[in-house]
């Protein structure tokens, strides 16, 4: 069942990822992108993996998402039209970097013989008996982080959001302000003397 679960949301996450790159308008695509980000944390959610998921939340939908929207909305162009067509060969070079990648993580998900063959592999999974007390350390810090965003400080995280979120929209409020004022400077018949 959660197999048959991960497969139609990575189906799913595919046409969120296609519907990003292949919508002409950018707010479809970037709402697309929030649709792909919000996919991801639910394959998070799926591999026991509930702070990744938090944090791909917090992070890419609450942040990065608004973020591209205010961007967006500050773009006078949000049609794709002849400026934002791109060209023959950039397509084709993009195809072939994409293919490029795609070879190379084949090649390595399905253990590649020369890259497989390393002299030393680290233990998995590490233990306190396997490392220092610097590397305890290390691992013991990512818990801790989640641990204390999570309880202690999700009111100032939160709060810090909403005062960036209030900052942006304070400056695409002075943008529009200011581009109104051009508009009505240029509007007005030069004064002859």
């Amino acid at each position: 069942m959660i197999q048959a679960l991960f497969i139609a949301l990575s189906a799913f996450g595919l046409l969120m990822a296609l519907g990003t790159v292949f919508a002409r308008n950018l707010v479809n695509a970037a709402l697309f992108l929030v649709a792909f980000f919000f996919v991801v944390a639910c394959q998070f959610v799926l591999l026991e993996a509930e702070f990744m998921a938090a944090i791909q939340v917090l992070i890419y939908i609450g942040a990065v998402a608004v973020l591209l929207m205010f961007g967006i909305m500050l773009t006078r162009n949000i049609q794709g039209d002849e400026t934002t067509i791109v060209s023959r060969q950039w397509r084709l070079l993009g195809v072939g970097v994409a293919g490029s990648v795609l070879i190379v993580l084949f090649l390595g998900i399905n253990g590649f013989k020369p890259w497989t063959d390393l002299g030393v592999r680290p233990e998995f999974p590490v233990t306190a008996e396997t490392t220092t007390e610097r590397g305890q350390a290390i691992i013991a810090m990512t818990p801790t982080v989640g641990r204390e965003m999570m309880t202690r400080y999700v009111v100032p995280f939160e709060l810090a959001g909403l005062l960036l979120t209030a900052a942006l929209v304070g400056a695409v409020v002075l943008a529009q302000y200011d581009n109104t004022d051009e508009k009505t400077a240029s509007a007005e018949p030069p004064q002859v003397s």
